[in-house]
This record gives structure tokens, C-alpha cells and sequence, in this order.
């Protein structure tokens, strides 16, 4: 987590831009927020006609 972030963001580190290779992006994320964030991630994706992949589920996200 950067110091501009507080307790109510759910991303793990920051900016996300330094997590982003080639046509992929991680999104590390807090374990308390971990659902939340990664629901958030799927309909975001499928909003913009990309895919969403869980490697905790191993799947990728409907």
C-alpha cells in the first residue's frame, strides 16, 4: 500500500500501473476486501469486453 492510500482502499499496492505487463494487469488486493474487489474487477471487465482471472479460484470470473 502506498502512503497516499488508506484503510478503506483494497488494492495491496499502489499504483497499479506498476503492475502491468503487456496486455495484463495483477491487482493485488487486501484479504479483507479480497471479494469485494474482485467482483468489482470481473464486472468492470466485462463492461469493457475484456477477461477476468482469478488465480485464487483459478478460473476466470463470469
Amino acid at each position: 500500500m502506498t502512503e497516499d492510500e488508506d484503510d478503506t482502499s483494497p488494492w495491496a499496492t499502489g499504483p497499479l500501473i506498476g503492475e502491468a505487463r503487456g496486455s495484463l494487469i495483477y491487482f493485488p488486493v487486501r484479504w479483507s476486501m479480497a471479494e469485494e474487489a474482485s467482483a468489482f474487477a470481473a464486472d468492470l471487465a466485462q463492461s469493457m469486453g475484456l477477461v477476468c482471472f482469478d488465480p485464487q479460484l483459478n478460473k476466470l470470473r463470469p
